[in-house]
């Protein structure tokens, strides 16, 4: 039970139930699709406000704030398909310019006020 109980919570079910199934110790970027193992984790306080993002769909780039300084959308670097595209032997900036995308509100029509480097901030 406790053997069971740890492949759940570690995300390993997979291997322990199906045929074919990933090795123990395998993550989701494993499975390739430019997938990673990461939920998602943000660090900030109050008197700097969002610092950093690391997100399902890769590393935030750049953050959009509302009138508010609330976060409102990000622009991420989704690492899982940079991979891929290095791979195949895309050069490495214009892999970055193909796999850098946008979630949110994050442009100034879409009621963006500011737009931040959180790694300058």
């Amino acid at each position: 039970m406790r053997e069971l109980f740890l492949q759940i919570v570690y995300g390993r079910s997979q291997s322990a139930f199906s045929e074919g199934g990933l090795i123990v110790g395998a993550g989701l970027e494993d499975l390739g699709k430019g997938l990673r193992s990461q939920v998602g984790t943000m660090y900030g306080t109050k008197a700097k406000g969002v610092r950093y993002l690391e997100m399902a769909e890769g590393y935030v780039n750049r953050i959009a704030l509302d009138k508010d300084d609330q976060v409102c959308g990000y622009e991420f670097i989704n690492f899982g398909k940079l991979m891929d595209e290095i791979k195949k032997g895309t050069d490495a900036n214009e892999a970055l310019k193909k796999v850098t995308s946008t979630y949110g509100r994050f442009s100034k029509e879409a009621g963006a006020v500011k737009i931040i480097d959180p790694r300058k901030e």
